[in-house]
């Protein structure tokens, strides 16, 4: 199983969003939900060509796109990539790109009518890749803002009489 590189991509990713503080779980967790009995996430991996082995002896990933489905009521059947990450030295050689299409197919024939992502600001790159791939800033474009509330602020309204 490829798991234990994924994880390895995934805390590159956090470190390269320069969010690794924020991060909450750990491969364990990552392990149970997306190859467990109930799964809250799909992902794809990428390999280098030609494939290369880990100190322990796992494929070498490069890269993933991480993404799960949901539902919108203006459109139906919707997935939202939560990460879309290519190691530094992978980049710009078409990686990001063959991730994204597979994802697209596998969203589609699930009868999906959109995909959805955020991406922070400051990163000039991603933003120009997902302009290249058809992506529409909706932040601009329809004046959205995307909300999030943390556990504790969860709890909190959970709890109120």
């Amino acid at each position: 199983m490829c798991f234990p590189v994924m994880v390895c991509t995934e805390t590159e990713l956090a470190e390269h969003d320069k969010m690794a503080h924020t991060v909450e779980i750990d491969a364990e967790v990552l392990r149970r939900d997306g190859f467990g009995d109930e799964k809250w996430f799909t992902c794809l991996v990428a390999e280098p060509v030609p494939a290369e082995k880990t100190e322990s002896d796992t494929p070498k990933l490069i890269g993933h796109a991480f993404w799960f489905y949901t539902f919108r009521t203006e459109y139906g059947r919707s997935m939202y990539i939560e990460d879309l990450y290519v190691q530094e030295h992978y980049r710009r050689k078409g990686v990001g790109r063959a991730l994204w299409r597979e994802a697209a197919k596998i969203g589609l024939g699930k009868g999906c009518r959109n995909i959805v992502w955020s991406c922070l600001s400051w990163n000039k790159l991603a933003i120009c890749f997902y302009d290249r791939i058809g992506g529409n800033d909706v932040t601009v474009k329809e004046d959205w803002h995307t909300f999030r509330m943390d556990y504790a602020e969860m709890k909190k309204i959970a709890d109120e009489a």
